[in-house]
C-alpha cells in the first residue's frame, strides 16, 4: 500500500513509518509531498491536511494515533510510543523538558539523518534501521528484567 506524508520527516513521522512498516503494512511504500500537492489516489495519507491520521496538538502524536487506530499491542512498540510522546507532547519538542533518557539521543540521531542523507527516502530507510535497533535493545532489556 502507498502511504503519503509531508516531505522532511522528523522524529514522529520517522517513528510512524517504522510502526507502519513493522506492524501495520509490511509492504508499505512511502511517498513524500508538499502540503499543497494532491494526495495520490488510493494512498493512505498521514500528517497532511484533511488526513484521518494526524497528530492532535498537545495531546497525541501520529505514532499514538496509529497505535490506537490499528490496535498495536506490542509492549516494546508501546515503550517506543512513550519515547515519541515524551518529545512531541510531554516536552513540546523542548529537549530541556524531556523525562526519558532515551528521548534526546533518539531525537538528535533522527534529526541528524536530514544532514547526512540525500532525500526523504534515505531518511526513512536509515530511520527504519535505527528503530529496529532500538526495538531490539528494548526487547533485550525487558527480557533481562523478567529473569
Amino acid at each position: 500500500m502507498l502511504w503519503v506524508t509531508r516531505h522532511e520527516p522528523h522524529l514522529d513521522r520517522c517513528a510512524s513509518a517504522w510502526l507502519i512498516k513493522r506492524f501495520i503494512d509490511k509492504e508499505a511504500d512511502f511517498k513524500f509531498i508538499n502540503l499543497q500537492d494532491p494526495i495520490p489516489r488510493g494512498a493512505t495519507p498521514f500528517v497532511l491536511p484533511g488526513a484521518e491520521i494526524n497528530p492532535v496538538e498537545g495531546e497525541k502524536t501520529t505514532f499514538d494515533i496509529l497505535m490506537d487506530k490499528y490496535q498495536v499491542k506490542d509492549p516494546t512498540a508501546t515503550k517506543i510510543q512513550g519515547i515519541i510522546h515524551d518529545f512531541e507532547v510531554d516536552a513540546a519538542e523542548d529537549t530541556a523538558k524531556l523525562r526519558l533518557a532515551e528521548t534526546v539521543g533518539l531525537y538528535k540521531i533522527i534529526r541528524g539523518l536530514a544532514r547526512t542523507t540525500k532525500n526523504d527516502q534515505e531518511i526513512i530507510a536509515a530511520a527504519l534501521k535505527i528503530f529496529d535497533a532500538l526495538y531490539a535493545q528494548l526487547q533485550a532489556e525487558a527480557k533481562e528484567t523478567t529473569k
